[in-house]
């Protein structure tokens, strides 16, 4: 017998399942049969499997009416993704204008995965300009240093994509960069009337 991982689920479930026909439901087509359980609801017999079919084959396209621009949005135009040290593998958002760095989470951008050494309100500042369409970095006010691909950052400097900013002895970060020349959040932006 071939080994079959979820084997183990069946032979202790011992409940019986009842089946019930499929409806034409309208424009969702997704039902749930039977009751949906509620907070310390008994179990049911429609517990053990829950049944959805699709309807049609067919793709559905819906036009709907455009969501309106929010100028107060505050879209990524940015990521710092961690690299090396505690919350590896994770990122975090960098939005538009200035972006205070560092540990707490008041932070724009907050990094709180237990790296001590990371200053907790102020660690470096990244800067995206939506005019000339680049990112700067500029030294926090903590006490701590960061090196912006080796060379420690002492005064605003030029931020390319890809940058690898190490935060700490433990903590480093790529940049990645969204927005650029090519890109920015105000060629979708509607013009104003």
């Amino acid at each position: 017998m071939p080994s079959d991982k979820t084997k183990w689920i069946f032979e202790s479930d011992d409940r019986p399942v009842r089946r019930r026909d499929f409806t034409d439901l309208g424009p969702d087509d997704t039902s749930l049969l039977g009751p949906a359980p509620g907070i310390g609801a008994a179990p049911t017999a429609l517990d053990a499997t829950r049944l959805v079919q699709v309807a049609d084959e067919r793709t559905r396209i819906e036009i709907v009416e455009a969501i309106p621009f929010e100028e107060e949005l505050d879209p990524v135009v940015g990521w710092l993704v961690v690299t090396k040290g505690p919350g590896l593998g994770r990122s975090v958002n960098i939005g538009a204008g200035m972006n205070i760095v560092g540990r707490e989470s008041g932070c724009r951008v907050s990094l709180p995965y237990g790296d001590m050494t990371i200053s907790g309100e102020d660690h470096l500042r990244i800067v995206y300009d939506d005019v000339s369409r680049s990112f700067l970095v500029v030294p926090g006010s903590g006490k701590n240093i960061t090196r912006l691909n080796g060379q420690v950052v002492t005064a605003t400097l030029p931020l390319p994509t890809h940058s690898t900013l190490e935060l700490s002895k433990k903590t480093t970060v790529r940049f990645v960069a969204f927005c650029n020349e090519e890109f920015d959040w105000g060629d979708i932006a509607p013009p104003e009337a």
